[in-house]
């Protein structure tokens, strides 16, 4: 299973961009979205909280966990704001996305995941760093590493642009 790092890295690259490609006024979005998306990409290993061990072999990993969540945003989608910082819909999307990445990543890097259980136990698995060099733990450390990296440019790409644009102006 990937780490954490991993889950949490990959969920905050992923709604910076979402927020730098596809959101139209910027300023209109909080940061506290980036941690939304964090916990989002990490609920599917809840029951490391929990104490839970079976919840991490069945439910949590299946790909119901993530539509449980887009349900949740679409019902609520008519309703009110979680607070003025939090559209509650988005926040639901956000968790049912990200959970959704953090099964794929399961699946892609390391251990698998149950995908229809209750209905089905079968893991499906592609154990891609198992195909690497050197030992999986440290394929892991650097994959976290240069995922951190990743996360630091664009940080500085996103704040030296915004310097630019206000120098601009």
């Amino acid at each position: 299973m990937p780490y954490t790092t991993t889950h949490v890295l990959i969920s905050i690259l992923l709604i910076e961009l979402y927020i730098h490609f596809f959101v139209t006024d910027k300023k209109t979005v909080p940061s506290h979205y980036l941690l939304i998306a964090a916990i989002g990409g990490v609920l599917p290993d809840l029951e490391y909280i929990v104490q839970y061990p079976n919840l991490h072999a069945a439910f949590m990993h299946s790909l119901f966990t993530p539509l449980i969540f887009f349900v949740i945003g679409i019902l609520w989608l008519g309703g009110g704001n979680f607070s003025r910082k939090y559209k509650l819909p988005f926040v639901f999307f956000c968790f049912s996305v990200m959970s959704f990445v953090h099964i794929l990543l399961d699946i892609v890097l390391k251990d698998g995941a149950p995908l229809l259980y209750p209905f089905s136990m079968t893991i499906t698995s592609y154990h891609l760093f198992s195909y690497l060099p050197g030992d999986y733990i440290v394929n892991f450390i650097i994959f976290d590493s240069i995922l951190l990296f990743l996360w630091i440019f664009w940080l500085e790409f996103k704040i030296g642009l915004s310097k630019q644009v206000l120098k601009e102006l």
